[in-house]
Formats: structure tokens, C-alpha cells, sequence
């Protein structure tokens, strides 16, 4: 079975995949189309479950070789414009919809319904800012900072946000907001640590709101990085202090 999953930006998607595969003891896959290039989700989902089976765009004809397989769509892509990829894949249809909203369009489209989280619409013209950080090592506290600013709203009206990104210790990082969750999460991944020169594996950010100031998102953002000449100084300090560590032990 292929179900597919769409719903606005914030509304819990990845977040309800995530409860289904915890639950499921068979082979499972994952597909979002057009996302290739920042896998946000699939690295948080794979993460979460190694067993998890990814596939990439041109591997549509593969998403019947797991038993169950999700397909999450983006919700800026627009859904008459894959309607001939999903009639080929004939998969069963889950709108995930805010609680107490009317959306006629996911009704229509959807096979099965799911009350979602509320979500806060932008006051203006939504807008959506992406940024690849792929090889690039970030400084914690200066992501957290940059991150704190960002999502009290001193780079415009964000109303999503989410990211993964190296960090100096070697792991790398995700990081999730939409409004009113008392939860900010900002937490480490289950993946391997990185601490031999730059990474080579997929990272960046991806922010919706209005009025983003982009320009000054990506300066600061730029001035979070560790200078290419220092990573592997930062790097030899955290494998020497995971020496020490393990020594104890």
C-alpha cells in the first residue's frame, strides 16, 4: 500500500507519519517528491527509524517493493500538477487538516481526513525561504541564538520553520517550530558524528512566513559557520575529549 499525505505548512504531517511507522513491524518506505536536494524530513524520519527505506525522485515505479510506503507531498507543490503520478500509483489519500478549518480542496482530494494541528496563517503573502548548508559546520550557540531571534520574530512572521544542521561536536542537529508548540524542539539526531573535515551529508533549512527578511537570514546564518580553517582544530578537540570520556568509563 502507498498512502499518500499532504496538508498546509505545520499541520503535522511528518509528525503523524512518524506515529504510523512507530506502530508498523514490516518493511516500510518513504518518498517526498521534489526534496532531494534537503531531505529535511527523510533525515529526521530515518533517524528515528534506520529500517526506514528512502527513495529519491525517478524511483516512483520502486515505492511498491516496501509493504507499507508514505508518501508525504510538500505542501507547496500543487497537487493538479502530480495528480498524474499519484493516479499511476493509485495510493490512498490522507488530508491532514486543521482542527476546526474548512479546506475544500484537501476534502475533495482526500480519501481520509485527519484532524491536524491549528496553525497560524500568515497576515501577508506567504513566502517560503530555503537554504542548503550542505558541508558547512554550524556554531551551537550561535544557531540557537539565530534561531530564538528567528522564531520570536525578528527576521518577520515565520509560521514554520525546520532544519538539520552540523554542528561543531560532530552530530547533527534538527530543529523544529511552528507557533504556540510549548515545546521548542532543537535536538540531535541518531546518526553517526562527523568530526573528519567537512561533511559530506545534506543539510540546510527551509522557513515559511511573511515579510522574511531574507537577505539578513542568510547573513546571520552565513556568520554561524565555522570557518573552513578552524574545523578541523574544533573536531580534534571533540575527539579528544570523547577519548577522555571513554577512558573514564
Amino acid at each position: 500500500m502507498i498512502i499518500a499525505v499532504v496538508s498546509p505548512p505545520g499541520a503535522g504531517k511528518t509528525h503523524w507519519i512518524s506515529q504510523q511507522i512507530s506502530q508498523i513491524n514490516k518493511p516500510i518506505g518513504y518518498f517526498s517528491p521534489q526534496t532531494d536536494s534537503l531531505p529535511i524530513d527523510a533525515t529526521y524520519l530515518q533517524s528515528e527509524y534506520p529500517q526506514l527505506k528512502l527513495y529519491q525522485t525517478g524511483e516512483e515505479a520502486k515505492l511498491n517493493k516496501t509493504t507499507i510506503t508514505y508518501l508525504e507531498i510538500p505542501w507547496y507543490l500543487d497537487l493538479a500538477g502530480i495528480e498524474p503520478m499519484l493516479q499511476t500509483l493509485n495510493p490512498h489519500r490522507v488530508a491532514i487538516i486543521p482542527k476546526e478549518t474548512e479546506n475544500k480542496e484537501l476534502e475533495t482530494w482526500a480519501d481520509e481526513i485527519i484532524p491536524g494541528n491549528n496553525i497560524i496563517k500568515p497576515t501577508e503573502t506567504i513566502q517560503i525561504q530555503r537554504g542548503v548548508l550542505t558541508g558547512e559546520i554550524l556554531d551551537f550557540d550561535s544557531l540557537a541564538t539565530f534561531w530564538l531571534e528567528l522564531t520570536q520574530g525578528a527576521y518577520g512572521e515565520v509560521v514554520r520553520a525546520k532544519g538539520i544542521f552540523d554542528l561543531v561536536d560532530g552530530q547533527i542537529y534538527y530543529g523544529d517550530f511552528t507557533p504556540g508548540n510549548s515545546e521548542l524542539e532543537f535536538k540531535p539526531l541518531n546518526l553517526p558524528r562527523w568530526l573528519n573535515g567537512k561533511p559530506d551529508r545534506k543539510s540546510g533549512f527551509e522557513i515559511v512566513g511573511s515579510n522574511l527578511d531574507k537577505a539578513e537570514i542568510v547573513q546571520t546564518i552565513r556568520d554561524c559557520c565555522v570557518p573552513e580553517s578552524e574545523i578541523l582544530y574544533y573536531q580534534q578537540q571533540v575527539k579528544e575529549s570523547l577519548a577522555t570520556e571513554l577512558e573514564a568509563v
